[in-house]
């Protein structure tokens, strides 16, 4: 919520109006791996690509490009950037053990714990289930760690002040554990472990790509809602470049059969899929997606038709109350650049994209 509307929220209190509602917390995922001669930096080399160059990135020769992320200055220009836009927290790709100095790729969130500007977007973890948290054995620490993130005030909380808390790669969660009875004590051993730190129980979300397979991890596992990582138009398939209206529109479809499922739902708004830069390796393009296909992929939206897939989140949320209770959105993607959604200002578009949405989110109720 902008603070100008805070403050009509007050001046319209105090005169005994009634107080508009609040609109959900909207949040974007953070995928880190930006550092100086990464495999995704090279992704970007092409200058067919040149245009996705994140403002920390810079071309250093015909085929070559630098991206450098992993500075305090960078997190706290991009804390910036996302308050501006009236983004309320980022969700950060996240594996444990969770000793941050020994994890390179958890620099993001090591930087954005640190900087003096912290409170100003909340954070909130996307657990990569294909690596879940170490040994069987190790579990219940790192548990109790993730409480202690949970703890932070900081971190993003919906409800009766529940810590947000989403896994994708989720079909990897029954066979670490050795059982669906299993994994469902494990999820349930991080929301006892979050009650005893004196928090709500976190609202655990499973990213899927189909709806129906999201309301069997809720009836099974014991997820409390069901969302997306990412999202294409399933209803439309092959190797070829498709409109972002096309995008919009599976987006909206999506709501809709996770609604038909009579489950909680996060809405996922896409700002983007076209990950033709990673078919720069065949064999890791396989590694990385198992597709065949490679397609679909979409024209990059413009800053007003993102906006307005935003709004229809919103306006959505809104309509459907009864199965938006979370009263939270989620954008992909913050930094997902050589794979086609991104928020993240780049040096050929500037804050266009964040401008339009902070339109958006910066007005008050939608």
């Amino acid at each position: 919520m902008g603070r100008e509307w805070a403050g009509l929220v007050v001046t319209l209190c105090l005169a005994g109006a009634p107080a508009a509602p609040q609109r959900p917390v909207v949040g974007a995922i953070r995928w880190d791996a930006w550092t100086k001669g990464s495999e995704w930096e090279v992704n970007l080399s092409p200058r067919q690509w040149r245009s996705r160059l994140p403002f920390y990135g810079r071309e250093i020769g015909e085929d070559a490009v630098e991206i450098i992320a992993d500075t305090q200055a960078v997190m706290d220009q991009e804390i910036a950037y996302a308050k501006a836009a009236g983004l309320d927290y980022w969700a950060y790709c996240f594996h444990l053990p969770t000793d941050l100095t020994a994890q390179p790729d958890e620099y993001a969130l090591r930087l954005h714990l640190a900087s003096e500007h912290k409170a100003d977007v909340h954070f909130a973890f996307v657990m990569m289930g294909q690596g879940w948290w170490g040994p069987r054995e190790e579990y219940g620490r790192a548990a109790e760690a993730l409480a202690a993130y949970f703890s932070d005030p900081a971190y993003q909380k919906v409800g009766d002040n529940r810590p947000l808390l989403c896994v994708y790669y989720t079909e990897n969660l029954a066979p670490h554990f050795g059982g669906d009875a299993q994994a469902r004590a494990a999820l349930d051993l991080i929301r006892a472990k979050a009650v005893e730190a004196g928090l709500g129980p976190p609202l655990i979300v499973a990213q899927v790509w189909q709806a129906a397979q999201g309301a069997k991890l809720v009836d099974t596992l014991g997820f409390d809602a069901i969302s997306a990582y990412a999202m294409v138009d399933l209803a439309n398939w092959g190797d070829q470049e498709y409109p972002y209206a096309n995008l919009a529109s599976g987006n909206r479809a999506f709501w809709e059969s996770c609604k038909a499922t009579g489950k909680q739902v996060i809405p996922l708004v896409s700002a983007g899929w076209d990950h033709r830069p990673r078919w720069r390796d065949p064999k890791r393009f396989e590694e990385l997606y198992k597709s065949k296909p490679r397609g679909p992929w979409y024209a990059q939206p413009t800053p007003a038709e993102l906006a307005d897939n935003l709004r229809s989140a919103l306006d959505w949320v809104r309509a459907n109350p009864e199965v938006t209770q979370p009263q939270a959105i989620l954008l992909y993607a913050w930094n997902e650049s050589d794979e086609g959604g991104w928020l993240v200002p780049t040096l050929s578009e500037g804050t266009a994209r964040l401008d339009a949405i902070g339109q958006v989110l910066n007005g008050g109720p939608q």
